[in-house]
C-alpha cells in the first residue's frame, strides 16, 4: 500500500512527539534503579532508592494526605458531574452552552494561572490556607474530566429503562441507583479512576492551596528535590508513574476505556 508524503510526515511527527514525551520518563526510571544515581548509563540495578523513598516518614505522611484528598475530591467531583450531566445531556435550557463552557474552563486555562486565581478567590472569601480550599481546588480540577466521561456514557442511554422503572412506582432516587448508575457503570468506574489519578498527581493546585501540615505527595516531592541531590526523588517519581500506568491498564482491561469514552456500556443504544 502506497503512503503519501503527508501521511508519512504525520507519522514521523507523531513518533518524534511520543519520543519527546517519553524520554524524561525513561531517564527517571533509569536513574531510580542506578547505583550511581545520576551517572548514566547505569552500571547495575538497585532497589535502595525505592526502599528509602517508601520508608521515609515525610513521604508516607504525604501519601496519606494525597490518598484522602484524592478519594474525597473524586467522589465529590463525580457526584457533581452526574447531576450536571443529567441536566446538560437531557434538557435544553437558556445558557446551556455557557454552563458547559464554565465547567470545562479548568482545562482550558493554563494550570498555574487557574491555580493562582483560585487561591486569590478562596482567600478573599475566607477559605485560604484551609483543607476545605484544597479539596475544592482538586474537585474543580477533576470535574471537567468526570463530566466528559459521564456525558459520553449518558449520550446514548436508553431512557425507556428509566421510564419503565418509574411506571411501576420507583422513585427518582431509586431509579437513579437501580437503573441509571448500573447501566453507566463502565463510564462511572473510568471516571472515578481517572479523577483519582489526576488528583493524586496534581501539583499546581496543591502547591498554591495546601495548608500547613497537609502537604500532598507531589508538593513534598518537589520540596525534597529542591534541596536533596540523590535518586530518592527519582525512585518516588518512578513509583507514581508505575502505579498510574498500572491503574490505567487495569481499568482498560476491566472496563475498556475506549468503550467508556464512547458510551458503549451495556444497556445503551448502539
Amino acid at each position: 500500500m502506497r503512503i503519501d508524503f503527508g501521511t508519512w510526515m504525520l507519522r514521523l511527527f507523531t513518533y518524534v512527539a511520543m519520543a519527546f514525551l517519553f524520554f524524561p520518563i525513561a531517564i527517571t526510571l533509569l536513574v531510580s534503579i542506578n547505583p550511581n544515581e545520576f551517572i548514566l548509563p547505569p552500571t547495575g540495578v538497585t532497589m535502595e532508592w525505592f526502599r528509602a523513598a517508601w520508608t521515609s516518614s515525610k513521604f508516607v505522611d504525604a501519601m496519606v494526605v494525597s490518598l484522602v484528598l484524592g478519594i474525597v475530591a473524586t467522589l465529590s467531583a463525580n457526584a457533581l458531574a452526574l447531576l450536571a450531566v443529567l441536566a446538560l445531556v437531557r434538557y435544553n435550557f437558556p445558557g446551556k452552552a455557557f454552563v458547559n463552557l464554565l465547567i470545562m474552563s479548568p482545562i482550558l486555562i493554563p494550570a498555574t494561572i487557574f491555580s493562582l486565581a483560585l487561591y486569590v478567590f478562596l482567600a478573599r472569601i475566607g477559605l485560604g490556607g484551609s483543607i476545605t480550599s484544597l479539596v475544592i481546588g482538586h474537585t474543580i480540577h477533576v470535574l471537567p474530566f468526570a463530566v466528559r466521561i459521564l456525558a459520553a456514557s449518558l449520550q446514548n442511554f436508553d431512557t425507556s429503562l428509566e421510564e419503565a422503572a418509574r411506571n411501576v412506582g420507583a422513585s427518582g432516587t431509586r431509579t437513579l441507583f437501580s437503573i441509571t448508575l448500573p447501566v453507566i457503570k463502565t463510564g462511572l468506574i473510568s471516571s472515578l479512576t481517572l479523577c483519582f489519578v489526576l488528583s493524586w498527581n496534581d501539583f499546581p493546585i496543591s502547591v498554591f492551596l495546601a495548608p500547613p501540615g497537609w502537604t500532598p505527595l507531589p508538593v513534598e516531592l518537589y520540596s525534597y528535590i529542591k534541596y536533596q541531590y540523590d535518586a530518592v526523588g527519582a525512585a518516588l517519581a518512578s513509583s507514581l508513574i508505575i502505579l498510574s500506568a498500572i491503574a490505567i491498564i487495569i481499568l482498560d482491561r476491566a472496563t475498556g476505556i475506549r468503550r467508556a469514552i464512547r458510551g458503549e456500556a451495556p444497556g445503551v443504544k448502539s
